[in-house]
């Protein structure tokens, strides 16, 4: 009887120490869950903070930014100091170029024409080549997009730029800036909608939102046409 007693005793004494492991794992799993929601908290409020300082808004469902030049090719081009244009692209391109794994950019030095391609990006098994939206010399380039190209998804209109270029002419002043390249970028938003719904034969869109993936989903010869004519990529 006292081998069971004892036995019960230190079984008791082994439960009670796997209680208190437990105990001690359960606290330490929601002290870390609740730095985890209070730091996405953050990250998330410090995003909407800096989208509110940026003047970031929706335009036709896509987001838009105001203060920068709007390129027939959907990249956007602003000035930094009085000599660079900095050259990214919109959130129509990426939102065309779902799920880009690499960026390939031009050289620091590199003498570019206006129209001829500069940039490539790969998204998925495709590649799209991006064209200079302005004639000039390259000054610099993104190399934090080189290391992760899913910046262009996530901070499209900072940082995730491409490069920037010191101009050889003001071809950039005859884009869309201001409202003029507000009511640009709707019309563009909703010819992109329509495309995509010829191309697709379904809507695309949902209470004026574009649903992903639209683009994956149209064949080789589709694609070409759609970068053709929006990229204004050859």
């Amino acid at each position: 009887m006292q081998a069971l007693i004892g036995l019960l005793q230190n079984v008791g004494v082994f439960l009670a120490f796997l209680a208190a492991r437990f105990a001690v794992l359960v606290v330490v799993l929601a002290a870390l869950t609740v730095v985890f929601l209070v730091g996405l908290g953050v990250a998330r409020l410090a995003g909407r903070v800096r989208r509110h300082a940026l003047g970031i808004t929706k335009v036709g469902g896509l987001v838009w930014r105001p203060g920068l030049y709007y390129s027939p090719g959907h990249a956007w081009l602003q000035w930094k100091g009085t000599s660079r244009l900095r050259v990214g692209l919109d959130d129509l391109a990426q939102h065309l170029l779902a799920r880009v794994s690499e960026v390939t950019l031009p050289a620091i030095g590199q003498v570019l024409q206006a129209g001829e391609a500069v940039a490539t990006l790969r998204a998925g098994r495709r590649l799209a080549l991006i064209p200079a939206p302005v004639s000039g010399t390259v000054v610099a380039i993104n190399r934090r997009l080189l290391r992760n190209p899913s910046l262009i998804h996530n901070d499209p209109y900072a940082h995730g730029w491409l490069y920037a270029v010191a101009p050889s002419d003001s071809g950039h002043a005859r884009m869309p800036y201001g409202e003029p390249s507000r009511q640009w970028f709707s019309g563009e938003a909703h010819r992109f909608s329509q495309f995509l719904e010829h191309q697709l034969g379904h809507a695309v869109a949902d209470g004026g939102e574009l649903v992903a993936p639209g683009p994956s989903l149209l064949t080789e010869e589709q694609w070409q046409e759609m970068t053709k004519e929006f990229l204004k990529s050859s």
